[in-house]
C-alpha cells in the first residue's frame, strides 16, 4: 500500500469518526437527554401515583369502617330496648349495681331511655372496660352527665347516667 493510500485511509477514518461524533453530539445526545427527562418525569409520576394510592387506600378503609359502623348503628337503633338483657350485660362489668329507669323520652324519630346506674367496681380499669364494651353493645348507648366515683373499703362506688337510643317504631 502506498503512502497516499494510507494517508487517504487515515483521512477517511478521521472523517468517518468526525461524522459519528457529530451525529452523536447533534442527534444522539438530545435523544438521550429527552429520554432521561422522560424517565425522571415517569419516576415522579410513579411516586405521585404511589402516594395517591396510599391516600386512597387510607380513605377507603375509613369509609368502609364508617359504613360498617353506620350499618351496625342502624341495626342497633331498630332493636327494641330490653332492660333485663341490659342488666345481664352490666353484671359482667360491675360487682354490684342498681339500674333505675328515670324517664323515656320520645320525639318524631327516636326514643331515648334515660337510666340511672349506681354500681360498684373493683378498679377504674373495670369501668373503662365497660365503656369500651358499650361501643360494641347491641344498642346505641351514651354515658351522659358527670361521672361520680367514690372510694370505699371494698372498691369504688360509681354513679352515672346512660341514654339508650332506639328508633320509634
Amino acid at each position: 500500500m502506498s503512502k497516499f493510500a494510507s494517508f487517504g485511509s487515515v483521512v477517511l477514518l478521521f472523517i468517518l469518526l468526525s461524522v459519528v461524533v457529530v451525529f452523536g453530539f447533534f442527534v444522539f445526545t438530545p435523544k438521550v437527554k429527552a429520554y432521561r427527562a422522560l424517565n425522571i418525569e415517569l419516576q415522579q409520576n410513579s411516586d405521585d401515583l404511589a402516594t395517591a394510592e396510599k391516600e386512597f387506600d387510607r380513605h377507603y378503609a375509613d369509609l368502609q369502617n364508617l359504613q360498617d359502623r353506620e350499618k351496625n348503628i342502624d341495626i342497633a337503633l331498630h332493636k327494641h330496648f330490653d332492660e333485663e338483657r341490659f342488666e345481664t350485660y352490666l353484671s359482667q362489668y360491675f360487682t354490684s349495681f342498681t339500674l333505675r329507669s328515670i324517664v323515656s323520652e320520645k320525639d318524631e324519630a327516636f326514643q331515648t331511655d334515660i337510666l340511672d346506674v349506681r354500681a360498684k367496681i373493683a378498679t377504674p380499669v373495670e369501668y373503662y372496660r365497660f365503656i369500651d364494651a358499650l361501643n360494641q353493645f347491641e344498642w346505641v348507648v351514651e354515658v351522659d352527665g358527670t361521672l361520680q366515683f367514690k372510694g370505699v373499703k371494698d372498691g369504688i362506688d360509681t354513679h352515672f347516667t346512660l341514654k339508650v337510643y332506639t328508633k320509634v317504631q
